[in-house]
């Protein structure tokens, strides 16, 4: 006696994603939809840093003062321009880190 048996085989294939990427692509996702609040935080924070570094951190030197205004400035023209979050974000932490340094060393 001959059987035939036939079955078919349902073709799955499994997508595995690190979480990391997840959570990196999220939490951009998310600077993007919350643009307008954090923008208005980060305009706060690199004027008041700015100011309070050229102030008193970069009064005699032009160096100094020219590494304080340039990064300041660039991360608030990004925002006027509308510029990504991801850059935005980056350049204000530049831009954060050397108000800090001149204003400290």
């Amino acid at each position: 006696m001959e059987t035939t048996i036939r079955s078919n085989q349902a073709k799955t294939s499994v997508r595995i994603e690190s979480s990391n990427a997840i959570l990196y692509s999220q939490f951009w996702s998310n600077l993007e939809d919350n643009r307008f609040g954090i923008i208005a935080m980060l305009v706060v924070i690199i004027g008041c840093s700015g100011g309070l570094s050229a102030a008193f951190g970069a009064q005699a030197d032009a160096l100094k003062l020219a590494l304080v205004a340039f990064p300041s400035v660039i991360a608030l023209a990004l925002v006027i321009a509308v510029a990504p979050m991801k850059v935005i974000t980056y350049v204000s932490a530049i831009a954060l880190i050397l108000d800090l340094i001149v204003l400290f060393f």
